[in-house]
């Protein structure tokens, strides 16, 4: 059976964009965001059923949970969820993985807020650029070393916030508005060309931060579902798609890789459409100890 995961892995070097599929991989339920909004919902006495739940996001779910609570509770839900990954830590191949990233300078970014991935390696954190805010940190990664250009050095950057900034971490759909809020104006110039698609790409404000690999890097995605919930990320691809149009010359390949297509099916048209090619390996294992990150 020819190993694609592998073939791209050798050939392409891309970045890697992961979901938390690492974590879930070879874990428990506890693993799962949505057992952690169960736990927090069972905390405030809030019952769904089954099929009350499914027809929510996650992110519908967290907002439901944050009107629920009394007008005179102050708690943050976003630290309470942070709580709840605490005892989280990196396995053996969190650090096979990350340790190809960093072998390769190849950039990370995942869409999980705890650390496990630069944890796996011993990375260390760091600030570049402007723009910094404790909501929106875009501008800070991890990694052996301060880097340079975004597109071309290994680092860990976090799309949906970290546990060390609590209020950053995007959990409900008003969460993800505001990052739309906040990345339109980067994204869009004032005569509504896309991040200065008849410039350059040097030149945009997301140029510090992960949306730089986002735009202008080959992606590999592991682990990340691109579900319903993923308003904010869908929104960022479409724009990335466009963009590509506008612009051939910085159109970067992009693979989808999943296990199989049961359940899936019906998003194949939409990665497709995103310009995505869709990659199928038999099982989980195929993609958490492919051979290939080791090399």
């Amino acid at each position: 059976m020819v190993d694609y995961l592998a073939d791209i892995l050798d050939q392409e070097r891309p970045a890697l964009l992961i979901g938390n599929g690492i974590n879930r991989y070879n874990s428990n339920a506890s693993s799962s965001w949505d057992e952690l909004l169960a736990v927090l919902a069972r905390k405030q006495g809030l019952t769904l059923t089954e099929n009350d739940a499914s027809e929510m996001s996650n992110t519908e779910f967290f907002d439901i949970l944050d009107l629920a609570r009394p007008k005179e509770d102050r708690s943050n839900l976003q630290e309470e969820f942070c709580d709840l990954m605490a005892k989280w830590s990196p396995a053996d191949h969190h650090a096979k993985i990350v340790g190809w990233a960093q072998r390769h300078r190849a950039p990370i970014i995942t869409v999980n807020f705890d650390e496990n991935l630069s944890k796996a390696v011993g990375a260390r954190f760091f600030r570049r650029g402007e723009h910094f805010t404790h909501y929106y940190p875009w501008n800070c990664y991890f990694s052996d070393r301060e880097i340079g250009n975004p597109r071309s050095s290994f680092a860990i950057w976090h799309a949906h916030g970290m546990v060390r900034y609590k209020t950053s971490i995007r959990l409900g759909l008003t969460h993800y508005m505001g990052s739309v809020q906040r990345a339109r104006p980067w994204v869009y110039n004032r005569s509504g060309l896309r991040a200065n698609a008849k410039i350059s790409e040097k030149s945009w404000l997301g140029s510090d931060t992960w949306l730089e690999v986002l735009f202008f890097c080959p992606l590999v995605l592991i682990g990340f579902g691109f579900g319903k919930d993923e308003n904010f990320l869908r929104w960022l691809f479409l724009e990335r798609a466009r963009l590509h149009k506008l612009r051939p010359d910085w159109t970067a390949k992009t693979w989808f890789v999943g296990v199989g297509l049961t359940g899936r099916q019906h998003r194949r048209p939409f990665l497709e459409g995103l310009g995505m090619e869709v990659v199928t390996v038999p099982q989980y294992i195929d993609i958490y100890e492919n051979p290939a990150w080791q090399r």
